[in-house]
């Protein structure tokens, strides 16, 4: 008779590394075993060691998509969750490194709002923070230090956020201050083989209360980042600080104040020049068009508060504001077209912007209990644009580059007459969503918003003193609804309408000197949502079709409402957390994008900028089940695949950029409170390019990186 084997397993959580005993499990082999076996003293325990417990990618509950707290499969529209734990597994710096690993995100150039989403372009209000427009970095993309997580809401968001492009809306939630004690010190030395040049980053993340009860609490986020490049003389140093104060002013009451200042120093760079639209004739990605030492320079601080309040089991209200001052100056040597010899023509340019933005957002949300329980939301937003574009000079006697062999001239940039522009913009909304829940199975929702903004323009052109003003005003009223039938606790099904409006820029008008109506978009959508296994599987499947029109084109003597650009196509989002120890993160999304109308024959039918048929990522981690000199050791592996994208819709000018695949790895590994990770981007050192303008500017993206950091947690 073989005695019984007594296994006491220890589990250990992957955040704190601190031991609990989890179970004591007897395994007896054999038929009968005598009681005198089952008296074994203490000594007799093998204790197995179990490490490797994951937080999960997948968040169940979103706010973005309704302003109320909803699981997702109540929910009849698309969001894509990236949370810290992604983020940090990633090791994406800044928001940008993650874009990849985004279903139906494609990146179109350098700045942040350089994206499409399920093939339509993005502007900066399809970026939102904690629900309202106003980025600190106009060019730069936000560091991820301070983002506790990203929420893509897919489709248009006009009725709840706004004017905006109807692709979709990216709202970053940034760290809030805890009642608990954290603190942490993470470094990071990243490094381009093949170049031989690197960076150094640096942040810290503090937080905890201020008092004895902890009804005033803090956070201070804060870093900076010094790199070279892997392209030639281009440089960039970012200087990133963000505290924040939270009052728990009652049980029902908390309100938060949150600052932020970026400083963000870098090489002006227009990217490579490609001869006869043709992208073999491309230069090495480490060529470099602008004169060493031009810059491109962004500065900005913000300043927001947020007030949450319980004014009884069914009634919540809240109030946001955010405020934004912004500047940011090019001065280089740009590069502008393509020349009869095969040369870049270069043109000289010294812009300075001012940006100011008030946004505010009240609403208040009230729950009906009954025999149809509804959550009425209703709240008005909006806020004030200043705009001032100050151009000292702009003209074309840069001297000339060969795109192969460029010789710079260390020529100085002097001010030339230029112009002045200034903007000033309003705006305001009121909006009214319901949701209501039939049974069990059956939930509706609607919602309308009525817009309506005003601005002026001003401009002053120096070199012939020609000066001038324009007024405008605009309202637009847009809807959107949608139908989830719940199949059972695990599976639901969802059908939604949504719409979005963006009003042209001021001093836009047709022959007739008539304001022109803004741009409106819609989108129909339907889809299935699963959640299974206990939570661990979740997978969403979307049918989509959206729609743009009122696209203002100039035929050459005036504007008209012309264009429209349809995209209609399918998108899967997976998350599959296989054991404690293993998980996957993955998208598929398919488009078919056209430019369905317009008077431009050389763009009719073709694909929009940067609206691939196919993309597609995969993220899977696996942390090792036992312990490993004492910690926790765990690799990631991720695939991202985009197919072919063109830098135009018209084909004169369009440069057709081929498809790519891109792997990326990770090691881990976490003893006590030292957490170390070695990342690899673009493991293979794909050439591959990421955006583009036409044919004279086209972005490589970065080839192999490596990134070594440490952090620690106190």
């Amino acid at each position: 008779m073989v005695p019984p084997v007594y296994v006491q397993v220890t589990w250990r959580n992957k955040m704190s590394i601190r031991t609990t005993t989890a179970l004591a499990a007897l395994i007896t082999v054999g038929a009968c075993t005598p009681p005198a076996l089952a008296q074994q003293d203490d000594d007799s325990l093998e204790e197995i060691i179990v490490v490797g417990k994951q937080q999960s990618y997948f968040e169940k509950a979103r706010k973005t998509a309704m302003k109320m707290e909803a699981d997702d499969l109540e929910t009849p529209f698309s969001l894509s969750v990236l949370n810290a734990t992604m983020l940090e597994d990633l090791k994406a710096n800044t928001l940008e490194d993650a874009y990849g690993y985004i279903s139906g995100f494609s990146r179109s150039g350098t700045n942040a709002n350089s994206f499409t989403i399920r093939g339509l372009s993005a502007d900066l209000q399809n970026i939102q923070v904690d629900g309202l427009p106003g980025l600190v970095s106009r060019f730069g993309s936000p560091v991820t230090a301070n983002i506790e997580r990203v929420e893509v809401l897919k489709g248009p968001a006009s009725v709840l956020y706004g004017w905006m492009d109807p692709g979709g809306m990216l709202n970053i939630v940034t760290k809030k201050p805890q009642a608990e004690t954290y603190r942490s010190v993470d470094v990071t030395y990243q490094h381009f083989i093949d170049q031989n040049e690197g960076g150094l980053e640096g942040s810290i993340d503090l937080t905890g209360p201020l008092n004895d009860d902890g009804t005033i609490m803090y956070r201070l986020v804060a870093g900076g980042e010094t790199e070279d490049s892997f392209r030639n003389y281009v440089e960039e140093d970012t200087l990133y600080f963000y505290p924040s104060l939270a009052f728990q002013l009652s049980d029902k009451t908390r309100l938060d104040l949150q600052f932020e200042y970026t400083k963000e120093d870098r090489s002006g760079d227009d990217g490579l020049f490609v001869l006869n639209q043709d992208l073999s004739t491309i230069a090495p990605i480490e060529t470099y068009y602008q004169e060493p030492g031009d810059s491109d320079n962004d500065k900005g601080y913000a300043f927001s508060l947020s007030l949450e309040h319980q004014a009884s089991d069914n009634l919540t209200a809240s109030f946001r504001w955010r405020s934004v001052f912004h500047e940011d100056e090019r001065d280089l040597y740009e590069s502008n077209a393509v020349r009869p010899d095969n040369t870049l023509r270069r043109r000289n340019r010294n812009q300075y912007n001012n940006r100011k933005y008030h946004f505010f957002d009240a609403n208040v949300n009230y729950h009906i209990d009954g025999a149809i329980e509804q959550n009425i939301l209703a709240g008005v937003n909006g806020g004030y644009e200043y705009r001032q574009y100050d151009r000292l000079a702009f003209d074309t006697r840069g001297a000339n580059v060969d795109i192969y062999d460029p010789v710079y001239t260390g020529q100085i940039l002097e001010d030339d007459p230029g112009n002045f522009r200034k903007w000033n913009l309003y705006n305001v909304g009121a909006y009214l969503f319901d949701r209501f829940t039939i049974n069990e199975h059956l939930t509706l929702v609607a919602g309308v918003r009525f817009d309506y903004q005003e601005g002026d323009y001003e401009y002053y052109y120096l070199d012939n003193d020609d000066t001038g003003e324009d007024e405008t005003n605009t309202s637009s009223t847009n809807f959107n609804g949608g139908i989830v039938y719940r199949v059972n606790d695990r599976l639901s099904l969802y059908a939604s309408y949504a719409q979005s409006f963006n009003p042209q820029t001021v001093a836009t008008y047709d022959q007739h000197g008539d304001q022109l109506d803004p741009e409106q978009g819609e989108q129909f959508e339907a889809g299935v949502k699963l959640a299974a296994l206990d939570g661990r599987l979740n997978l969403n499947a979307a049918w989509f079709d959206i729609s743009k029109e009122n696209v203002v084109e100039n035929n050459g003597d005036y504007n008209e409402l012309v264009g429209k650009i349809t995209s209609n196509g399918i998108e899967v989002n997976l998350q599959y957390q296989a054991t404690d120890t293993l998980q996957f993160q993955g998208g598929y999304t398919y488009v078919d994008a056209e430019v369905a109308e317009t008077f431009n024959e050389d763009a009719l039918n073709n694909v929009p900028a940067f609206a691939p048929a196919h993309s597609a990522f995969l993220w899977m981690r696996y942390n090792y089940p036992r312990e490993v000199l004492g910690g926790l050791l765990g690799a990631s592996l991720g695939v991202r695949y985009e197919s072919d994208r063109f830098t135009d819709e018209e084909s004169r000018k369009r440069v057709l950029l081929p498809e790519y695949t891109v792997v990326d790895a990770a090691l881990y590994y976490e003893r006590n409170r030292m957490k170390y990770a070695v990342n690899i981007a673009n493991l293979t050192n794909k050439v591959y390019y990421t955006g583009g303008s036409n044919d004279y500017k086209i972005y490589p993206a970065e080839p192999l990186k490596i990134s070594l950091s440490a952090r620690i947690d106190f």
